[in-house]
């Protein structure tokens, strides 16, 4: 099957849990041969790619351009000293739009289905696909409303629609109930699963808490926490998202945070993978998540966990079967309790994220691939009988009424 997707809107290291999951979605299409693949990726960024990515002869990358990228000094700097007010006003988002469109053309005459990773740019293939991984642009002031409208048109307008976790599956289909017959449920792996023989030498004062800097991630709260912790340290590998980034950084300097703090920025694998052999915790503060992946990586790890009391996390702790220690995102004086209670139980909650580690690892990026090509291959052959679902889950994640 010929298979195209759109990846334009990954910047490698500033993309987070998107960038993550299409590397390994790429590497499990890829290793079927019935595949050929095109992925278009933002120009320069070729060799970050395929230092992820098998470049066979089935995976041809074909580069185009992405003015003001965020990762670039322009375009940085303008999210650093632009208010956000400014940059989220629906002319200056259209005219950026209207350039990448223009960068990245789609010819009126492909018919191949594309995959859009990211349901935030405009679906504008002749037929595509659109992973929407969450829900939460209809739930928090986290998004401009341009974005959040683009959102929107790609669900009522794509030929189908992914969803990877049950609680966004079920919060698409009761904002959008229309589109219940084109959504398929497909689960994901764990991003960066504990490898076979990797030993733990955990450090008692580290907590880790692995995201970007967006402002739904919740960091502020987090170190207002750590200032009532003093025994305690942290470490927030991730991408650094302006602005807040540099808010940050203002607090991490702060006299009782200086030498507890860091923000490494986006990390490689291999230093992922060291930051959660020495973690003696993650921590978690998110507002809202489809499903938190440091959660996943740190039940696949064996460490006990602390986490925003919010609905999803909720919902993908119950999904695992784990047990964590839940807290208010937005007041420190309860992240701060929850770390003492986990660290004073930490064997229990350790040994309920490593019973979780057992389900969570019976899922490959092989048998992901194979749901979406599925989905691809019902969109191709023209959307004939029920949309294709994963056989990960039960009928029930899948059928059940939205709640």
């Amino acid at each position: 099957m010929d298979i195209r997707i759109d990846g334009s809107a990954i910047l490698p290291g500033h993309s987070a849990g998107v960038e993550a999951f299409t590397y390994g979605l790429l590497r499990g299409l890829a290793a079927d041969e019935a595949h050929r693949i095109e992925v278009t990726i933002v120009q320069g960024t070729r060799q970050s790619w395929r230092r992820e990515v098998p470049d066979d002869a089935r995976v041809r990358w074909t580069e185009v351009r992405q003015p003001l990228r965020a990762d670039a000094r322009l375009g940085g700097g303008l999210r650093r000293v632009l208010p956000r007010q400014l940059r989220s006003a629906p002319l200056a988002h259209r005219l950026l739009t209207g350039l990448r469109s223009r960068a990245n053309p789609v010819a009126a005459d492909d018919d191949r289905v594309t995959l859009y990773p990211f349901g935030g740019v405009p679906a504008r293939a002749r037929r595509s696909v659109v992973v929407m991984h969450d829900m939460r642009r209809f739930h928090l002031d986290c998004d401009s409303a341009p974005i959040t409208d683009i959102f929107a048109r790609n669900i009522v307008e794509a030929d189908a629609l992914v969803a990877s976790w049950p609680h966004p599956y079920q919060q698409l289909l009761r904002i959008f109930p229309e589109v219940a017959a084109k959504t398929a449920l497909i689960p994901l792996p764990v991003f960066h699963a504990r490898p076979a023989g990797a030993a733990a030498e955990p450090d008692p004062g580290l907590l880790l808490y692995p995201s970007s800097t967006a402002a739904h991630k919740n960091h502020l709260n987090l170190l207002e926490a750590l200032a009532r912790l003093p025994e305690l340290r942290l470490v927030c590998p991730g991408p650094l998202v302006e602005p807040q980034a540099g808010q940050l950084a203002a607090r991490a300097a702060a006299a009782e945070l200086r030498t507890r703090v860091a923000f490494p920025g986006f990390v490689p694998v291999p230093a992922l993978e060291q930051l959660y052999v020495r973690a003696t915790a993650v921590v978690v503060p998110s507002l809202w998540e489809a499903a938190s992946g440091a959660i996943f990586e740190a039940f696949s790890w064996g460490l006990p966990v602390a986490c925003a009391d919010v609905e999803p996390l909720r919902a993908q702790v119950e999904f695992a079967g784990a047990e964590v220690c839940y807290f208010d995102p937005h007041d420190p004086d309860s992240i701060a309790a929850a770390v003492r209670r986990l660290l004073a139980d930490r064997p229990r909650y350790a040994a309920a994220s490593r019973r979780a580690a057992d389900r969570l690892a019976t899922r490959t990026w092989v048998q992901t691939a194979r749901d979406y090509a599925a989905v691809l291959d019902w969109v191709a052959g023209g959307r004939s009988g029920p949309v294709p679902q994963s056989s990960f889950l039960n009928a029930d994640a899948v059928g059940g009424s939205p709640s």
